[in-house]
C-alpha cells in the first residue's frame, strides 16, 4: 500500500474528532462543562454557537469540529516526518497541548465568545479533551503505521 501521510493524518484527525465529540458530550451531560469543542469550532469559524439550535445545528458544529481536527491531524502527520516515530504518544500529547494553548490564546486575544472569562472547570475539561485528541491521533497513526510503514 502506498504511503500517504495526508490521508493518514486526515483519518487520524477524524477519529480523534469523533472521540473528542463523544467525550465532550459526556462531560456536558455530567455537568462538568457548559460547552464542547464543537462550540469552539463554530465560534472560531462563524462566531456563532450552532449546537444549541437543534439537531441540524449540532450536525453543523460536529462537521466544523471534524474539519478543524482533520486539518490538525494532517499537520501532525507531516510534522512527524521531520522527527522519528519514537515517543509518538508524547509528541501527540505535546502537539495537542500546543494547539490548546494557541487556540485559547488567540480566542482570548480576538475577544471571541466562550474564550473570555473561561471558568476553571471548562478550562480543565477542554485541556483533558485536547490531550485525548493528541493521544488519539498518535494511536491512530501508530495503527496505520503498522499496516503501511508510514512513520
Amino acid at each position: 500500500m502506498k504511503k500517504d501521510r495526508f490521508v493518514a493524518g486526515g483519518i487520524a484527525g477524524l477519529i480523534a474528532s469523533v472521540t473528542c465529540d463523544i467525550v465532550g458530550i459526556i462531560y456536558k451531560s455530567l455537568g462538568w462543562t457548559d460547552r464542547t469543542f464543537n462550540d469552539y469550532a463554530t465560534i472560531v469559524l462563524t462566531n456563532q454557537i450552532y449546537s444549541e439550535k437543534g439537531i441540524f445545528g449540532l450536525i453543523l458544529s460536529m462537521i466544523s469540529h471534524a474539519a478543524v481536527c482533520i486539518i490538525f491531524g494532517v499537520v501532525f502527520a507531516h510534522l512527524i516526518m521531520f522527527t522519528t516515530s519514537n515517543y509518538l504518544y508524547l509528541k501527540g500529547l505535546g502537539y495537542s497541548l500546543i494547539i490548546w494553548l494557541l487556540l485559547n490564546t488567540f480566542g482570548t486575544l480576538l475577544n471571541l465568545p466562550l474564550f473570555k472569562n473561561m471558568p476553571l472547570n471548562v478550562a480543565y475539561s477542554t485541556l483533558s479533551t485536547a490531550l485525548i485528541y493528541g493521544f488519539m491521533i498518535s494511536l491512530t497513526l501508530s495503527i496505520i503505521d503498522r499496516k503501511m510503514n508510514l512513520l
